[in-house]
């Protein structure tokens, strides 16, 4: 008989050829003292802007484990995912925020369309080990939590703990040309957590505390205010997924996006040149630092989508497919 992972995969995520270069990263969070122990993020590093990710799986044959040599702390408004991180209740109680929960790309609740198959999490709300032998979490693979953040990142899960927190996981996505791929046996540990921040000591926004560049260099270090905007000829930008199938699509783009008060106008426009859809984008819409997620109504077609800013303007085509 099949294993739940396999005919999950048949149904919604696809079968994938191996993959050898993708890897782990383990970001160190302050978490200023609100709860006992430290706090990680583990994250999966694509080959390229265009790969995305949707599934982190066990199958039968590769064995899914997060641990610690401590317990996991758990918050009795949390639960096993970030599906029930909800904002208004961090507002009221700042600990929520580090709660150890899995995920795919989503920090919360907001525009969170996680799957989860097979998997039995009583053990990890209750501070011990997570282990699956057949199961995932996944969202579909066109959502745009799929796709990755600055530098090439999928978040998958965040750990607080007082151990130290060790994984092995298993992770299937699509690359640029639409194909399955899988990454088997991938490691992590908390003893290898990083500074996230910016590395390069040019930049306006350099932090000498920073171990990992996260991709967040913005501007020449000449002052405070200076080359704040982050968006510039340079700039390169796609959109995920194209063709588009859903109500939704994003538009993905190869550094954090700091605007400096001067908004990003979109525009969509058919084949005729009509404009089918305009809108302003401000820093508050930016998601996960480098992405822009776009709401529409577009029936079936050809469109192209531009994009202006200070210092940039671009366009590409779409094929909206309903």
């Amino acid at each position: 008989m099949k294993n739940l992972f396999t005919l999950a995969a048949a149904l919604f995520l696809g079968y994938g050829a191996s993959a050898s270069n993708v890897e782990l990263v383990v970001e160190a969070v302050n978490n200023g003292g609100q709860v006992e122990g430290n706090t990680y993020r583990v994250y999966a590093v694509l080959p390229s802007a265009e790969h995305s990710l949707h599934a982190v799986f066990a199958d039968g044959e590769h064995v899914l484990n997060v641990a610690t040599t401590g317990s996991f702390f758990q918050h009795q408004y949390g639960s096993f995912s970030s599906l029930d991180v909800n904002e208004q209740i961090v507002a009221l109680d700042a600990s929520l925020a580090y709660d150890s929960w899995v995920t795919i790309g989503a920090r919360n609740s907001n525009n969170n369309n996680l799957w989860t198959v097979g998997v039995d999490y009583n053990q990890f709300l209750g501070g011990n080990e997570l282990t699956v032998t057949d199961g995932a979490w996944f969202v579909v693979p066109t959502d745009v939590q799929a796709a990755a953040e600055a530098g090439n990142r999928v978040l998958l899960m965040q750990l607080t703990t007082d151990g130290t927190a060790t994984g092995v996981l298993n992770l299937q996505g699509w690359d640029a040309d639409g194909a399955a791929w899988r990454a088997h046996d991938l490691t992590f540990t908390s003893e290898d957590a990083q500074v996230f921040g910016c590395t390069d000591a040019s930049a306006a926004n350099f932090n000498v505390e920073a171990t990992y560049n996260d991709g967040s260099c913005t501007g020449q270090n000449n002052g405070p205010a200076a080359g704040f905007t982050n968006v510039d000829a340079t700039t390169s930008w796609s959109i995920f997924p194209n063709p588009v199938f859903e109500s939704t699509f994003s538009l993905k783009f190869d550094r954090e996006l700091n605007l400096g008060g001067e908004n990003i106008v979109l525009e969509v426009t058919d084949m005729a040149g009509k404009v089918a859809m305009a809108q302003e984008i401000t820093q508050a819409n930016i998601v996960g630092g480098n992405r822009i997620v776009v709401e529409h109504d577009l029936a079936a077609g050809n469109y192209m989508v531009s994009v202006t800013h200070t210092n940039f303007s671009d366009a590409q085509n779409i094929v909206v497919t309903r």
